[in-house]
C-alpha cells in the first residue's frame, strides 16, 4: 500500500439528509447506495485532497496468477461504491471481507469476514447509540435447482448460495454485532430510515428489519427476485423503488408497512435488465434505465431511460437512449441527479447523457467509445464518469465537452460508483486497488 499523508482540516461543517444529521470534515452517516436519494455521492466539506491506494490482500498474487478480468473481479475486485463516514471508508470486496480504512492515510483499521461476496454499499448508521455498519452478503450464482426455473414462466428463482444475510458490525471493533440470515443473496445496497433497514434480494422479498437487532418487522414477495437494483427511497412519501427480474419489474412498497404499492413491467424490457438497474428520485418522480430489445433484434438492444411517478406507477415519460451490442452483465446504468438534470451514461451506446428530469429530453450526448455502468459525480460545473476500461473521464456538465481524461492503470470500473468528499474521489476498481484521488488529478474544479 502506498500513501500520501496530509494533514486534515480542523473546521466542521454540517448538512442534512432527510432525518441524518452529518458533521465534521466526513458524513457522519452513509444512509443509502450513493449517500443520498439522487445517487450524486457528493459531501461538500474541508476535507482536505489526499493521495492513497490500498491493494485488497491476495490481489496481487490474484492478477499473476488468473489472466481473465472477470475472473479476478470476481476474486478480489471492489464490485461497487465506498461508504465514507466519520474520517473512515468502508470498502466491501468480493473477496468476502468488509475493510475500515483511515479515509486521510489509507491505513487499514480493521476487516471483517462475512464468509461470501460483499456487493453492497456500506450502510453507516448510529443506532441505540452504536455506531454499525450494515452490509449485504450474497453472490450472484444460481444454484442448478433454480437456474432450470427460468425456462418455466412465473416460477420462482431464488439468486445465491453459501452465505446469504445482512450483517450488522461494530464501527469501532469490526465485530459482528448481529446477522439476518436469508434464502436468496443479499447484493442490493440497503436503506436507512427511521430506525429500519430496508432491502430487496435475491429470494424475491422485500425485508425491513430493526436495525438495532436485527429483527423482522415486516416481509413482502414481490415473485421476482431482485439481484443488484439497490433499494431507492423517497422520504416524503416514505416508499422504497426497486428493480427485480424474472419478470423484470419496478417496484414500489411502502416502507412502513411492506404493503405493494405498484408494479410495472415496461414495453420490450431485455433480460435481467430490471433486476440490474438501481432508480434514483428526485422531487415526486423515480428514474432510472432499462435495456429494451424488440422482436426484430438478436445481438443488439437499447438503453432506454424512464421516469416513473413514485405515488401511482406512472410512466411520465421514456426516451430511447440509441442502440448498440448487448453486454453481457450488469445491462444498464445508474444516473445522477442535479439540478433537475439527470446525468448517465450507458454500457450499450458507449455515450455520457444529459437529460432533463422533467420532460426526458436529451440535452447533450457526449460519446466516450467506452462501456460505463457507475453513477457518475457531478461536483460544481464539472461531471466525474468513471469506466470499463479504468479511464476516469470529466466532463463539462453544461455542454456535455469532455475535459479530462486519466487512466492510472489499476484496473477497470463496473458499477462502482465513485464518491467526493470534499477535495477527494474514492473509488474502487476491479483489480483490487481502492483509490484516493485529489480532485486536481482529474481537472475538477470545487
Amino acid at each position: 500500500m502506498t500513501v500520501k499523508k496530509t494533514l486534515l482540516a480542523s473546521a466542521a461543517l454540517v448538512a442534512t439528509l432527510t432525518t441524518t444529521a452529518f458533521a465534521g470534515n466526513t458524513p457522519a452517516s452513509w444512509p443509502m447506495y450513493a449517500l443520498q436519494p439522487s445517487h450524486n455521492a457528493t459531501f461538500t466539506s474541508d476535507f482536505p485532497a489526499v493521495s492513497w491506494t490500498f491493494q485488497a490482500p491476495g490481489a496481487a498474487a490474484a492478477r499473476k496468477a488468473v489472466h481473465n478480468n472477470t475472473i479476478i473481479r470476481d476474486l478480489v475486485g471492489f464490485p461497487i461504491g465506498v461508504a465514507v463516514a466519520n474520517g473512515a471508508v468502508y470498502a466491501p470486496n468480493d473477496n468476502g471481507y468488509l475493510y475500515k480504512l483511515d479515509a486521510t492515510t489509507g491505513k487499514l483499521l480493521w476487516s471483517f469476514n462475512a464468509y461470501n461476496q460483499l456487493m453492497t454499499v456500506p450502510v453507516v448508521a448510529t443506532v441505540a447509540g452504536k455506531e454499525l455498519v450494515f452490509v449485504g452478503v450474497g453472490n450472484s450464482v444460481f444454484a442448478f435447482s433454480h437456474a432450470k426455473k427460468f425456462a418455466t414462466k412465473g416460477a420462482q428463482v431464488i439468486r445465491g448460495t453459501d452465505v446469504s444475510a445482512i450483517d450488522a458490525i461494530d464501527a469501532q471493533t469490526g465485530a459482528l454485532v448481529w446477522r439476518f440470515e436469508t434464502k436468496g443473496e443479499d447484493m442490493p445496497s440497503a436503506v436507512f430510515d427511521r430506525g429500519l433497514l430496508l432491502f430487496g434480494n435475491g429470494d424475491g422479498h422485500v425485508y425491513a428489519l430493526n436495525a438495532a437487532t436485527g429483527a423482522l418487522k415486516w416481509k413482502t414477495p414481490i415473485k421476482s427476485f431482485v439481484s443488484m437494483s439497490s433499494a431507492a427511497f423517497d422520504p416524503k412519501q416514505n416508499i422504497v423503488i426497486m428493480g427485480g427480474t424474472h419478470p423484470s419489474d419496478i417496484m414500489a412498497v411502502d416502507a412502513a408497512t411492506g404493503k405493494l404499492l405498484w408494479r410495472v413491467h415496461p414495453k420490450n424490457i431485455f433480460s435481467s435488465s430490471g433486476g440490474d438497474g438501481t432508480w434514483a428520485v428526485t422531487g415526486t418522480e423515480t428514474i432510472g434505465q432499462i435495456e429494451t430489445r424488440t422482436a426484430t433484434e438478436t445481438k443488439n438492444s437499447s438503453s432506454e431511460e424512464l421516469a416513473i411517478d413514485i405515488a401511482t406507477g406512472k410512466i411520465l415519460w421514456s426516451v430511447n437512449l440509441g442502440t448498440g451490442k448487448s453486454p453481457p452483465r450488469n445491462k444498464d446504468a445508474v444516473p445522477a441527479i442535479a439540478g433537475g438534470i439527470v446525468y448517465t451514461g450507458s454500457p450499450v451506446t458507449h455515450q455520457e447523457y444529459a437529460i432533463d428530469a422533467k420532460t426526458g429530453k436529451i440535452l447533450w450526448h457526449t460519446p466516450l467509445k467506452v462501456g460505463m455502468k457507475a453513477a457518475p459525480t457531478i461536483v460544481g460545473a464539472d461531471i466525474i464518469q468513471p469506466t470499463a476500461k479504468g479511464a476516469i473521464i470529466t466532463l463539462d456538465k453544461k455542454t456535455g465537452k469532455i475535459l479530462n481524461n486519466v487512466n492510472f492503470k489499476q484496473g477497470g470500473y463496473g458499477p462502482q460508483n465513485g464518491d467526493v468528499v470534499g477535495d477527494t474521489y474514492f473509488i474502487g476498481t476491479n483489480a483490487g486497488y481502492l483509490q484516493a484521488i485529489p480532485l486536481t488529478k482529474l481537472a475538477v474544479k470545487r
